[in-house]
């Protein structure tokens, strides 16, 4: 099965990222326990923090990382906090303290449009080439927290269309409208149609079609094209057949 590494330490993200993936074929690693790095977030765009932290964990780990970076982007504090969403008040200060700033600087102020933004790019180190898919979701920011359990800036955040925060809708729901359920989904089928083939490849044994992905259908490839490197100097034969039989339950 096609493996990628979610390039996060963020449980919180991890599991929001694997309910979205669910009911795609692949693998979902993640960074060992062990693993104390840290990459700087220090690019000026979603985008470029996004790609540092998945081309540094895909070298580590030679595996296709998958990274996002996402913020609150506040339309009366021009865009803040932004890039800087979780290092707001410093990196290691605490949602609560976070949203409490906001809360208070917003304080009397009637225009609270905001939205979540998200950038995710998926690396390959094997042929060095990134793919990006971004998602927005549209609200305000609310006069108070609004169920104080929740992801990052959830509490005080509600979504367009909706009278309930993102923490109050609960997983489910939200998942279905977040900026980062919107970047992956569009993330998902990129990885579709790049490393699982698509609808493009068919692959026929014994004259019956083969369900496969791009990476089985590469291993087909590769033997093939070694038993015709093998066989092309031998001038009497003129045609090769492939037969797969099945014995025992086994290939």
């Amino acid at each position: 099965m096609f493996k990628i590494l979610l390039a996060t330490k963020n449980k919180g993200k991890i599991k929001e990222i694997k309910e979205i993936f669910s009911d795609l074929p692949v693998a979902l690693v993640e960074i060992p326990e062990t693993d104390t790095d840290e990459v700087e977030e220090d690019g000026i765009s979603y985008f470029e923090n996004a790609l540092k932290k998945a081309k540094y964990y895909a070298l580590k780990y030679n595996l296709p990382a998958l990274a996002d970076d996402s913020g609150l982007e506040i339309k009366v504090l021009n865009g803040v906090p932004g890039i800087y969403s979780s290092r707001f008040l410093g990196k290691d200060t605490s949602f609560d303290k976070k949203m409490a700033e906001i809360l208070h600087i917003l304080d009397g102020v009637e225009d609270r449009r905001a939205r979540f933004y998200c950038v995710a790019v998926l690396y390959d180190p094997k042929s060095n080439k990134y793919f990006t898919a971004e998602g927005k979701c549209d609200g305000e920011i609310l006069k108070e927290l609004h169920k104080k359990e929740g992801f990052g800036y959830d509490p005080i955040f509600k979504p367009t269309g909706y009278d309930k925060s993102f923490s109050e809708l609960g997983v489910e729901i939200k998942n279905q409208i977040s900026h980062r359920r919107k970047a992956f989904e569009k993330m998902k089928a990129i990885i579709q149609e790049e490393f699982l083939g698509g609808d493009a490849i068919e692959i026929k044994i014994n004259g019956k079609k083969l369900d496969a992905d791009k990476y089985v259908y590469d291993v087909f490839e590769s033997v093939i094209l070694a038993l015709l490197g093998t066989l092309k100097d031998i001038p009497e034969i003129r045609k090769v057949e492939i037969t797969i039989e099945k014995n025992n339950g086994k290939e």
